[in-house]
Parts: C-alpha cells; structure tokens; sequence
C-alpha cells in the first residue's frame, strides 16, 4: 500500500476544475444539440426508439452537467471519501445530498440502458408488444428499476458516521495527504465501514445488469437466428441493432477503461491522487463521446447534422415517400 502525493499541478484543485470547465464548453452545447436531433429529426421509421434513445441521451447529459459543473467532485481513493469543487457547494447545498445526487446520477445509467435494450427487445422479439397488459407490464418494470436507482445510495447517504473517527481514518489510509484539506468543512467520508454502500450498489447492479444481458441475448438470437423474414429485412434489423449497441459500447468503455484503475486503487490501497483525477476527468468524456457516436452511427442523425452544419444538401421530400411502413417493419 503506498501513497504518493507530489505536491505538482495535476493534483491541484485548479487544474481539475478547469480540465472539467473545458469540457462542459464542449459537452453542454453538443448535448443540446444532441437532443434537439432526437427530438425533432428522428424519421419515423425510428420512431419506436425515439424515447429510449431521448432517455439515455439526457442521462449522459445530465451526468456530465452534474460532474463537471454541479458538483466537481474530487474523489480520493482507496476510501470513499472526497470533496466538491462545484456550484452546488457554493450555493449551499449540503454535501451529503451532493454525494447522494452523484452516486444516484451514475446509477441512472443502468436503467437507462435497460430500457434501451428492452425496447428492441419488446417490439421485435414480443408478439404482445401492443397490448395493454405489456404496456403496464413495462411501466410497472421500469418504474422498479427507476426506484432501485434511487434507493441503491440512500442506506449509505442516511449513514451518521463520527466524524473525528472517520477523519482519523482516512488520515491513517491517505498519510501524504494534506491534514489541512481532510480537516476541511467540505471534506466528506462514507465513514469507516463501507458494508452499507455494499449492501446497496452489488444488488442494484446485478439486477440490472442481468435485465441487460437478458434482453441483448434475446434480442440478438431473435436477430441472427430468426428466418421468417426477408433477407432485406433481416439486413436492416442487424445494422440497426449493431448501431445501438456501438452506442452503447463505446462510452461504457470508456467509463471502464479508468474504472479500472478505480477498482485497482480501491483493492490495492495505492493512491495517487494525480491519477485518479486524470481517470475522473477521462470517466467524464464519457457523454460526450456519447452524443457523437448517437449522431455518427445513425445515419438520419448524421445526414440531419450535416444539413445543420450546410455541409450536405437538404433530401428534400424523400422521407415523406410510402416507405415507412416498410421500413419501420423492416427496423421494428
């Protein structure tokens, strides 16, 4: 177990919240750009996908918002323990509920892709995707899934640990650390036993993370297996359904990529507290690469943002020809 703290630049608040402000410069327009694509340039051939697709692009967003504006969390590890840097700080939010909103902001994510993938699931593999009792049936679902998100942080955030105990604590577990900052007002710590946080996140994510599995499994065995279909119908539905898990993939793993370094620091017990920021500012690219991928896989997206930016003609009147009932069979 070491802990390395060198006294440079890349530890200092100053280069973490100006690294996150420079991203948000980018991010927050391309996010409302993002949905005004979804929103308003969606053909109807994806019409089915829209709400998913709208859901999962705001939960990026608003992650990305909360981390590198709102809260600006700097999180030192192998403790669950940190400080904010954000506005919320400074207009007086305590901190416990800021710790609570960022916990609950990335747990939004599960639920997000497990709608995602449940709606393909639903439309295509489903043969009562219409009926009323599926439509409650899934709302019932979802609702839960929402709640859990919700309620997987609460145990930890109700949690009143001694504060002189839990300070001593990280001193002991993050000795090159500056006493000055753990003595801080703003410095928090989960407290000295993490059983509760546990007890929380490990169900929460394998329950949604098994929703997740099951309904791709599904979905892509209906896809690539299924025969009654036409070969052109086949084609568009496995191109279709190869974009929304390229859109998927690719932020996950660029949330994972750093997190794996998290994980280490957390089992290991080595801090270094430049790396860790580098790995929080790269875990919060994560929704911009997002809302890129969103717009470059799907090509209505992409022939939209090329006619907003005047580098493509507009298509003029080809969306309105009698093709979408075809083609939202074909995609549907």
């Amino acid at each position: 177990m070491t802990c390395t703290y060198r006294h440079s630049f890349l530890e200092s608040d100053e280069f973490y919240a100006y690294s996150l402000h420079f991203l948000s410069i980018f991010q927050i327009p391309l996010h409302i750009f993002g949905t005004y694509i979804v929103l308003f340039k969606t053909p109807i051939h994806m019409e089915r996908v829209k709400l998913s697709m709208l859901v999962l692009h705001l939960t990026f967003a608003w992650l990305d918002v909360y981390l590198t504006i709102l809260s600006i969390p700097v999180i030192l590890f192998p403790i669950v323990s940190g400080y904010p840097l954000g506005l919320l700080y400074y207009l007086g939010v305590p901190i416990r509920l800021m710790v609570y909103f960022g916990f609950t902001s990335l747990y939004l994510v599960t639920p997000g892709i497990i709608l995602f993938f449940e709606n393909r699931y639903n439309y295509l593999v489903r043969t009562d995707s219409t009926s009323q009792s599926r439509k409650i049936k899934r709302v019932i679902q979802h609702f839960i899934n929402y709640l859990l998100a919700f309620l997987a942080f609460l145990p930890a955030a109700l949690e009143d640990p001694d504060i002189a105990r839990a300070r001593e604590y990280a001193r002991q577990k993050l000795p090159c650390f500056p006493p000055q900052i753990i003595d801080s007002s703003r410095f928090f710590i989960l407290g000295t036993d993490t059983t509760l946080f546990l007890l929380g996140v490990i169900p929460f994510l394998i329950i949604g993370w098994t929703q997740i599995a099951t309904f791709f499994i599904r979905t892509s065995r209906y896809i690539y297996k299924t025969k009654a279909q036409s070969e052109r119908t086949s084609s568009m539905q496995k191109q279709f359904f190869k974009s929304l898990c390229i859109q998927i993939a690719i932020p996950v793993v660029i949330i994972l990529i750093p997190g794996g370094y998290v994980i280490y620091t957390s089992v290991s017990g080595n801090f270094d507290l430049a790396l860790t920021h580098i790995s929080i500012i790269w875990i919060s690219t994560h929704g911009l690469f997002a809302t890129v991928v969103m717009i470059v896989v799907h090509k209505p997206y992409r022939q939209a943002t090329l006619e907003v930016l005047r580098l493509s003609k507009p298509q003029g009147l080809h969306h309105i020809r009698v093709v979408p009932v075809s083609a939202s069979y074909n995609i549907d």
